[in-house]
């Protein structure tokens, strides 16, 4: 009876410390943010004349915010075809640790758009890593008669995402933005997608997410 009860007591005893480690702390799901950060910033187009675009990387890496001083596109008698539609392209030059890799997921636009009725406007960005294939777009619409500041964003749905390498070196993210307006459907109406009234900036904000490799 006594070698009995000695046999569980020990098998009780292997089962205890043979079972599951208490957990440790959970892991971040982002780099460290002292190893994420913008190296350079290249960009050219009708809409981002040289001084006029300014980028920067949150300190938490969570987006990437982007200010254009002079991105105006506009329609109307008297103004130039070449006024309707304005582009700038961007590229970002990050640096983040290697076993990391990263993706744009939404896009946040704040300005100012006035359009007469029927005639609508288009503001658009295509993103890409540079040497790799994939490429994401994302847009948003606006049709007249409208006069109005406007802050929106838009999402990427997750079969979408556009992950940069995982190799840890620096990765470029080329940014493709594109603004507008058109009154095909109302030749004497007038249109513009502009700066922002107050700030004096259009402003794009791309968030940003993470995940291991």
């Amino acid at each position: 009876m006594l070698s009995a009860r000695l046999f569980a007591l020990t098998a009780l005893f292997l089962n205890v410390i043979a079972g599951p480690l208490p957990a440790g702390p959970p892991q971040p799901d982002h780099p460290p943010w002292d190893q994420v950060y913008i190296t350079g910033i290249n960009y050219a187009g009708s809409g981002c004349p040289a001084g006029s675009v300014a980028g920067t990387l949150a300190k938490d890496g969570s987006f990437i915010n982007v200010a254009f001083d002079k991105y105006i596109a506009s329609v109307g008698p008297g103004i130039a075809i070449k006024e309707s539609r304005k582009n700038c392209q961007i590229t970002f030059q990050l640096h983040y640790p290697p076993g990391w890799s990263l993706t744009v997921f939404d896009a946040r636009y704040e300005g100012y758009v006035k359009l007469d009725p029927k005639v609508t406007a288009k503001q658009q960005s295509t993103y890409r890593w540079a040497g790799l294939d994939p490429t994401a777009t994302l847009y948003s619409t606006f049709a007249g008669p409208v006069n109005k500041d406007y802050t929106f964003t838009d999402s990427l749905i997750s079969s979408a995402y556009v992950w940069s390498s995982c190799k840890g070196v620096p990765g470029a993210l080329v940014v493709n933005t594109q603004i507008l307006v058109d009154n095909s459907k109302n030749s004497k109406g007038s249109g513009m997608i502009t700066t922002d009234a107050i700030e004096g900036k259009v402003i794009h904000i791309y968030g940003c997410s993470w995940k291991r490799c």
